[in-house]
This record gives C-alpha cells, sequence and structure tokens, in this order.
C-alpha cells in the first residue's frame, strides 16, 4: 500500500451516486478502513464512494492499492491454461480458482455478482437511497453485497460473473466452480496444509464435507480422522459435529474419536484403567480373558477391582474355559458374592478335548454380584451363542447372544465395562442397547484390530439409521 495525491485519480461513475454522509462521518470518526484500489495510471478500479467521502472531507493524499494490471492479466492468462491440468489435485485447483476469482474481480471489478444485480437495479430504477444505506454495493465488504445473486439481463453492458467466465474458459458448469472457491474460501489454512499430499486432497466431497465444520480444530480433527484412521469423510464429519453440540474438545482423553461417544476404548492395561475409576461407577462387568493357565491370576484382580468399581448390586460375568471353572470360581469367590454358573452354547463348530475325550458344545459364564443383585428380570442360564465375526481375532465372541445379559442387569445409559476387551464384541453390544460402554486391550495389534472393527460397525451401523431416517 503507498499513498497518491487524490487528484491523480480518475474516477468514473459506473453507478448511482447515492447520499455519503454516514460515509463521511464513519471516516471523519475512524478513519478511513479500507484504500482505494487504483492501477498504474491513477485509474480507480474499487472504492468509489469513499473516494468521494474523501474529496468531500478535504483529503489531499490518500492510501491506495496499486495493481499492475499487465501482471494480473498475464497471471489471469497463465491461470487459464494451468487450471485444467489433470495432474492437479482437487485441493490445489480449489486454491488457483480462488486466485484467478481474486485477480479477475481486480480487473473487472462490475464482474461480480452484487455489482451486476444492483447495477441493474439502478438502471431499471429499482433501487434508490433507502436501499443503498449509502453503500457501495458492488464492493465485497458491503453488508448488501449480493455474492449469490445472479443478474440475467444481458441488456446491460457488464463482464460476465466470474462464475460464469470460469465455467466457460472450462467447459464445466457453474456448479463446479462454485464447489472449488468454496474449498478454497472454508477450509482454513491449516487444514489445507495438513491435507496436502495426501489422497484426501484429491477427494472433492471428502474436502467438501470438511467444509461443513466451521470450527478449526474440529475442521483438523476430522481431516486427521479420514486421512490417519481411514473413517468415511461422512462419518468422521458427523462425528466432529457431535463433538461440537455436545461441548467437548477435541482429543478428550480416553475418548476414541473414531467411536461413538457412548463407547470409549483404551490400549492399555485394565488394572491400571480401573484404578482411575470410581467407586461404584460400573453397572456390569462382562468380558472374556483368556483361557491359559497363566491367566489365571487375571481372574483374581479382575474381581477384586470389580468388587470396588462396580455400584450395589451391580454384576460380573465372566467366560471361563472348562479346565478353569473350579479355581477361577474360587479366587474370585473371594471378593465377590458367587451368583450362577451359565452355559453358553456353542453355535457353529465345536472341539474336542481329547485328553478329556469331551465333545465340548458349551462354556461356562461366571456370574457374581456385589451384595446381591441389583435388577429383578428373570435370565435363563442357557445362552444360544451366536456366530461371532472371527475377522478380528479367531476368539472374538458373539454379539446377540449377550444383550439380553446386558439389558436384564442394566438401566439405558449405565456403564459396561469390558476389562479385556479384544475385538470390542461386548462394548458394541452395550451400545446396541443404549449402555455407555468403556473396553481396554493391552495388546497393540488386537486393540488396533479391534478399534477398526468398531470403527466399521458404527459406520455400517450410522448408514442403516440414515437410510431408515429418509424413509420415515
Amino acid at each position: 500500500m503507498t499513498r497518491m495525491p487524490i487528484d491523480r485519480i480518475r474516477a468514473t461513475a459506473h453507478r448511482q451516486v447515492r447520499d455519503i454522509s454516514d460515509l463521511v462521518q464513519s471516516i471523519r470518526e475512524v478513519g478511513l478502513l479500507q484504500p482505494l484500489v487504483v492501477d498504474a495510471d491513477g485509474n480507480l478500479l474499487a472504492g468509489y464512494h469513499r473516494y468521494l467521502a474523501l474529496r468531500e472531507l478535504g483529503w489531499e493524499e490518500v492510501p491506495v492499492v496499486v495493481v499492475e494490471l499487465d501482471a494480473l492479466r498475464a497471471e489471469l492468462a497463465t491461470l487459464d491454461e494451468n487450471i485444467v491440468r489433470h495432474e492437479l489435485t482437487e485441493l490445489e485447483r480449489a486454491e488457483m480458482e480462488a486466485r484467478r476469482r481474486e485477480i479477475y474481480e481486480t480487473l473487472y471489478p462490475l464482474a461480480r455478482y452484487g455489482a451486476r444485480r444492483n447495477i441493474a437495479r439502478v438502471e431499471r430504477g429499482g433501487l434508490n437511497q433507502d436501499d443503498a444505506g449509502g453503500e457501495d454495493l458492488g464492493e465485497p465488504g458491503s453488508p448488501r453485497y449480493e455474492c449469490d445473486a445472479l443478474n440475467d439481463d444481458e441488456s446491460i453492458d457488464l463482464p460476465p460473473p466470474y462464475t460464469r467466465y470460469a465455467a466457460e474458459k472450462e467447459g464445466v458448469t457453474d456448479r463446479t466452480i462454485q464447489k472449488r472457491l468454496r474449498i478454497a474460501e472454508k477450509l482454513y489454512p491449516e487444514v489445507r496444509d495438513y491435507v496436502r499430499g495426501t489422497p484426501l486432497a484429491d477427494d472433492q466431497r471428502g474436502l467438501l464435507r470438511l467444509t461443513r465444520l466451521e470450527d478449526p480444530e474440529l475442521q483438523l480433527l476430522a481431516a486427521r480422522l479420514i486421512v490417519e484412521e481411514g473413517v468415511p469423510p461422512r462419518l468422521a464429519v458427523e462425528r466432529a459435529q457431535r463433538m461440537a453440540a455436545r461441548g467437548d474438545a477435541p482429543g478428550l482423553e480416553g475418548q476414541d474419536p473414531l467411536l461413538p461417544p457412548e463407547i470409549v476404548y483404551v490400549r492399555g492395561d485394565f488394572r491400571d484403567g480401573l484404578a482411575q475409576l470410581p467407586d461404584g461407577s460400573v453397572q456390569l462387568i462382562l468380558t472374556d480373558p483368556p483361557y491359559a493357565e497363566d491367566a489365571l491370576p487375571l481372574y483374581e484382580e479382575l474381581a477384586r477391582h470389580a468388587a470396588r468399581v462396580l455400584e450395589e448390586g451391580g454384576s460380573l460375568i465372566c467366560y471361563v474355559g472348562q479346565h478353569l471353572l473350579p479355581r477361577a470360581a474360587h479366587v474370585m469367590g473371594q471378593h465377590l458374592r458367587y451368583w450362577w454358573t451359565l452355559a453358553v452354547l456353542h453355535s457353529s463348530a465345536t472341539q474336542t478335548i481329547y485328553g478329556k475325550n469331551v465333545w465340548v458344545r458349551w462354556k461356562p459364564a461366571l456370574w457374581f454380584v456385589k451384595g446381591g443383585r441389583g435388577t429383578d428380570d428373570i435370565l435363563s442360564d442357557l445362552i444360544d451363542g451366536t456366530p461371532p465375526d472371527k475377522s478380528p481375532h479367531p476368539w472374538a465372541q458373539g454379539v446377540d447372544e449377550v444383550r439380553p445379559l446386558i439389558r436384564g442387569l442394566t438401566t439405558p445409559g449405565g456403564l459396561v465395562l469390558d476389562p479385556m476387551a479384544g475385538s470390542g464384541a461386548f462394548l458394541w453390544a452395550a451400545y446396541l442397547e443404549g449402555r455407555r460402554a468403556l473396553g481396554f486391550e493391552v495388546d497393540e495389534e488386537r486393540y488396533a484390530v479391534g478399534r477398526r472393527w468398531l470403527m466399521e460397525r458404527y459406520a455400517a451401523h450410522a448408514g442403516r439409521e440414515k437410510e431408515e431416517v429418509a424413509k420415515c
């Protein structure tokens, strides 16, 4: 920005001159907030009403931005040629589009939509001083600037609006140009820098979904979910929107942004995690620990922690191998009250234990309570096992088989805990029943696979819910 004698500026009224008294008073009180825009020859390109106000105030020199039109025209021609290159990503093309519009509307100020529409209204006698309020309606900063209005009256000799110019240059629709401009304008700089060089940078639909988030932290969070975790853009944006609606801060400790807020799945040892839980905060502990001989201490520590974190009347149901059954029942019974042993029928392939010569068709699940049982629903001790999804790992359990237990032993919104969550099947079952779920998994690989499985279930579930809403 520089200063120029006001007498050197050549200004032509391209529209009806309106009352500038309010603008004069504003400049007198707070000064000139926006400089005039001129070319190297002193021709005024933008700010005609400001120019008039400054003359009335007696300014001899005024701040101006001098635009080298030849250089801008050369850059515009270069962009016209380069923007159609196939090797550009959607993000790069959007940024070029924004720069091209900036240059085009600097060279041709009357191409702005607001200018076209309002000049047309003046020409037809449809705009008076009260409508204008003393503002330069061709200026984007004007509160009356109609950036989305298109004047279709071609009898007025004006340059075409930018979207029409660009669409004709490229052989695309106005809508295509508008989408690119939205990406460039609505994506925050740090988000654009983050996605640059990633597959998301060439995904126009994904970039447009990010623009729905107005908060820069949430926008960046959703971008990270898409790029680093492979979350579908729709789900990533919805997740960020839910966090914003609930007032959560991005990166809330313990909460996985891939998952619904009702599920918290943590990589870590349950003994460390349970030590952080308040007393009496859990309604049901439902888990499937390892069945190996050296895993017996886990059962004892599980029951010891459960005695503190379970609410009075809460239950612990623990799958267990037959060979560990009496010993597991003994060590757990030192901390909680034994209630029953449930039988989970195998739903598909069974196993033969040759050392015992037994064909195994069910597995036991030990049921303990804290004090006494806190619900009075009648539950069957014979559970029909449901086919598990073994893709996370070969020891995954069925989801539907435990849903009756969750319904009968908890209340809506109650906390269900799985200290050795593995694939996350029990966490997902709790979510489907409208309960909150907390899970721990110490093995890094199993945690990663289980987390992915939960995310996929959630994405599919959210998609079905949206389809059902659309049918209504």
